[in-house]
């Protein structure tokens, strides 16, 4: 692992060296006046969303004291992920089971042993819900973001027969050609064909145990306890407050909290805007981390 520096107040920028032999960037921004009642914060990006898309929050949350880091997912932004069928595994598994850790493990030599909530977007917020599923204790709650399960039958009318569609169109296409383009998705670029591939089983039957998965999954989310926070954007057709609530019951014994954010700041288009998603975010933060508690005894 290697480090690069930076300029002015642009994150550090950390060379991840994943399991395939690929790299990726981990962001990192120190807050400006670290409060150390409240956690650090991981943010996983979305389908075919780059690391440095979210530096305008990871700046709003910084400004307020909470640390934050910025992974890249494979096969995204700067990644050097081969995409193709020579390429390495890039399901969910890998993600959650080798990635997310990977991250976790930089930033606790970057900010010593400290609590951090992950903060997941769009398929991030799925990704960060399976790795909930691994009991990593490093990872005191999840806040998904215009975030979704994929599953039909969450989605109303015309969207739900489309990804209906794709959940068995899109596998085809991935083993055809080793990829997806992230065009169906209103993304750019090209998706893994293994991420595809677990995305259109959870699309399918609203459940899912990843491909080359070491534990049960669907049994160990059952389990996750961690408080949990989605926040639903306003007129966001990807992410409707019903395909939120279906992600949020794949975590059955977590307490969950689901908001509304009456402005419709865009599915995507949210993350250059973020001030007043961050506001939510610090609200519950501050609410559900365990300082938070200590607070409010000593007062």
């Amino acid at each position: 692992m290697t480090e690069q520096t930076t300029h002015l107040d642009d994150p550090r920028r950390i060379l991840l060296e994943h399991s395939d032999g690929s790299t990726s960037p981990l962001l990192v921004l120190d807050a400006a006046r670290s409060d150390a009642d409240l956690p650090a914060v991981l943010v996983l990006p979305g389908i075919a969303v780059g690391a440095r898309y979210y530096r305008p929050l990871a700046r709003a949350l910084a400004a307020q004291g909470v640390p934050v880091a910025i992974t890249e997912l494979r096969g995204q932004g700067e990644s050097t992920h081969r995409i193709g069928r020579r390429g390495g595994a890039a399901g969910y598994h890998e993600s959650a089971a080798e990635d997310v850790p990977l991250a976790l493990d930089a930033l606790e030599r970057e900010l010593g042993a400290r609590s951090v909530v992950l903060l997941g977007h769009s398929m991030g917020a799925q990704i960060g819900v399976y790795h909930l599923a691994r009991h990593d204790p490093r990872v005191v709650g999840l806040v998904a973001v215009a975030a979704q399960s994929p599953f039909h039958r969450g989605f109303p009318g015309r969207m739900g027969r489309r990804l209906r569609v794709g959940a068995v169109l899109l596998p085809a296409i991935g083993w055809l050609a080793g990829h997806v383009p992230g065009a169906f998705f209103g993304a750019k670029g090209r998706v893994p064909a293994d991420r595809i591939r677990d995305w259109s089983r959870l699309a399918a039957r609203g459940v899912m145990q990843p491909a080359r998965a070491d534990l049960d999954y669907p049994a160990a989310l059952a389990e996750v306890t961690v408080p949990v926070l989605s926040v639903v954007i306003a007129g966001d057709e990807l992410a409707p407050e019903s395909a939120a609530r279906r992600l949020l019951g794949m975590l059955p014994s977590a307490r969950t909290t689901l908001e509304v954010e009456p402005e419709p700041l865009g599915h995507n288009t949210w993350a250059r805007n973020p001030d007043a998603i961050a506001e939510r975010v610090l609200a519950w933060l501050r609410r559900e981390s365990p300082g938070a508690e200590r607070a409010t005894t000593a007062r």
